[in-house]
């Protein structure tokens, strides 16, 4: 059956200066930044919510999930795994492609591996991971 295989078209994204990619089928939408409102006594790595027609949804700092720099978030890329849903803060949306398989092993429990896209390095997210450590903080 045609379509039932993964697909390998990614929303890319730049976080902190790396490159990442999320499956399209788990990205919802991309929206600026808007009015992120703290949370008080929130793991750090929540920025805050944000309401996004009507809906309540956690911010979260990708580059500090990550390890990475802070880098200069600029938008949100709304992804959702499951009942999970969060906003995820970063510097830029780049591209929504094909991508290869993953070819490079790494050590992250947030990535399911990386490949090579133009010479650079891209993270593949594993959005399930990203958003269950959300969702359970």
């Amino acid at each position: 059956m045609a379509g039932a295989e993964m697909s390998g078209v990614h929303v890319r994204v730049r976080v902190a200066g790396e490159h990442y990619a999320l499956p399209v089928e788990q990205v919802l939408e991309v929206a600026d930044l808007g009015e992120i409102a703290p949370v008080p006594g929130a793991p750090a790595e929540i920025v805050g919510v944000r309401n996004l027609r009507g809906q309540v949804l956690p911010v979260v700092a990708l580059a500090a999930v990550l390890g990475l720099g802070d880098g200069r978030p600029q938008r949100v890329v709304v992804a959702e795994a499951g009942e999970l849903r969060a906003g995820l803060l970063v510097e830029a949306v780049l591209d929504v492609e094909d991508l290869p398989a993953a070819t490079e092993q790494v050590e992250s429990d947030y990535l399911l591996g990386a490949c090579l896209v133009d010479g650079e390095l891209v993270g593949m997210l594993d959005v399930g991971a990203l958003l269950s450590r959300v969702g359970s903080s």
